[in-house]
């Protein structure tokens, strides 16, 4: 499901693959045991699955039934799992229309195109993915006590961790597509943009917790960090700054009376200008060419056959791919205009991705897709916006983090992503929900005494 067509990337050991399953296997299934609620057992299940799997690559990758690898029929199967462990009352939420928008679009595609194939079925199993990955988190939120249930997931992340660790001391890299010399330890996986992403899941559900130590929080928060400058993926470090300034500003703002916080947020200000000032420093040739990008001397919109061979390597090649992309979109007919060219034709018609999820929307389902993929995304902003919750910065940071991921790669294209993303829109469902249930209590009238009664 997940041909990444990139420079092949060294597994770990076949040892330490195996018993790193099963010593987490261990921990997952007693977090499992934990949760007592079949929508989190699924949830924490198919989670750490899809991450152990994902380190196989050498051998769930390769093709297994129908043209489909291990990775996607293994998907197909967790999707169907998760149907039967969701509460299906759910699936008539109103807050649901845009997934149900954005899977009717890929399936008309489909039609339009005469393309109901493996491609299809891959794209449309990666929504459904999505959607009993939201459902599964909403359903466990509301079932576990206290919030748990995020505490619980966390060991779900367990193998990517400890695998990232051992490609460090192992020294088990991957050669990355800027320069020479240029390593990314990404624990084994194929790809840096997927195990990037687990990092950020790791890194959101870490911050969602509020039933863990503080100790334990800051570390696991300080492990993602090292871990995403360790995968070497700029896409990702970019990314990741709206979670981590709403955090560590909804943390802080919260130890301090009212009266205070002014002067708290003007501190939090120079202190994050000075973070950044530092971080250009240590990054500088990690983002010079972004630097080059920005300056304007570069005309981008232009067929891709007109790149100059050193504009062809600036942002890792993005500007051309999103080029060729655009550009093949805009040289279809009036139909593909609309409605895209179907599912999956962008892997069939280029060697690479999109490398953006509006691209790459734009290029398969067209302008329908387009805004059918911009109305999933702002309905499930909008909907963290409205939440009265003292998590509410933390949501709409994650939320932020999601879509600045997706304009530089395609979090949207990958398993690992729904995964994501479910758990970003769960928890936004569940905390709408409490304040749901909490303005229903206060709007019901109070039941009125019993009128007197005449003695006689």
């Amino acid at each position: 499901m997940e041909e990444y067509r990139a420079l092949l990337s060294p597994s770990l050991p076949m040892a330490i693959l195996l018993g790193v399953t099963a010593l987490t296997g261990f921990f997952v299934l007693s977090a499992m045991g934990r949760v007592r609620n079949s929508a989190g057992i699924f949830v924490i299940g198919a989670s750490w699955l899809r991450y152990v799997m994902s380190a196989f690559h050498e051998i769930v990758y390769r093709p297994l039934a129908a043209g489909m690898s291990g990775n996607a029929v293994a998907s197909i199967g967790i999707f169907f799992v998760g149907l039967m462990n969701i509460n299906w009352r759910h699936l008539a939420l109103k807050l649901l229309v845009p997934f149900y928008v954005v899977i009717f679009i890929a399936l008309a595609s489909a039609l339009a195109n005469r393309s109901l194939d493996a491609g299809a079925i891959t794209v449309l199993t990666k929504y459904g993915y999505l959607l009993v990955m939201t459902l599964g988190v909403f359903g466990a939120m509301q079932r576990s006590r206290n919030g748990d249930f995020m505490a619980a997931l966390l060991w779900a992340f367990a193998p990517a961790l400890i695998f990232q660790a051992a490609s460090v001391v192992l020294r088990i890299g991957k050669a990355t597509e800027l320069t020479a010399g240029s390593v990314s330890y990404i624990g084994g996986y194929n790809h840096e943009a997927a195990f990037s992403v687990i990092l950020i899941t790791c890194l959101t559900v870490t911050c969602f917790a509020e039933r863990v130590r503080p100790v334990v929080k800051n570390g696991l928060i300080i492990a993602c960090v090292a871990g995403l400058v360790l995968a070497n993926y700029r896409t990702a470090l970019v990314a990741v700054a709206p979670l981590l300034l709403f955090y560590l500003g909804a943390t802080s703002l919260q130890r301090f009376p009212f009266r205070d916080r002014p002067f708290v947020i003007s501190a939090l200000i120079v202190m994050g200008g000075v973070a950044l000032g530092l971080a250009s420093i240590l990054f500088a040739e990690r983002f010079q060419d972004v630097g080059i990008a920005a300056s304007g001397d570069v005309n981008f919109f232009k067929p891709p056959e007109a790149y100059s061979v050193e504009e062809s390597r600036l942002l890792s090649g993005r500007p051309r791919i999103w080029s060729m992309y655009i550009f093949g979109w805009l040289r279809g007919d009036l139909l593909q205009h609309i409605i895209g060219f179907g599912p999956e034709s962008g892997s069939k018609a280029y060697v690479v991705y999109a490398h953006n999820t509006l691209i790459g929307a734009l290029y398969e389902y067209g302008l329908v897709g387009l805004a059918g993929l911009l109305f999933l995304w702002l309905s499930m902003l909008a909907a963290a916006l409205r939440v009265q919750h003292r998590q509410r910065g933390v949501l709409v940071g994650a939320h932020m983090t999601f879509l600045l991921l997706n304009m530089s790669t395609m979090p949207m294209w990958m398993i690992e992503g729904n995964i994501l993303y479910g758990i970003i829109c769960g928890y936004t469902l569940y905390l709408l929900s409490l304040q749901s249930r909490a303005q229903a209590r206060v709007s019901q009238p109070q039941q009125q005494p019993p009128a007197p009664q005449l003695a006689g």
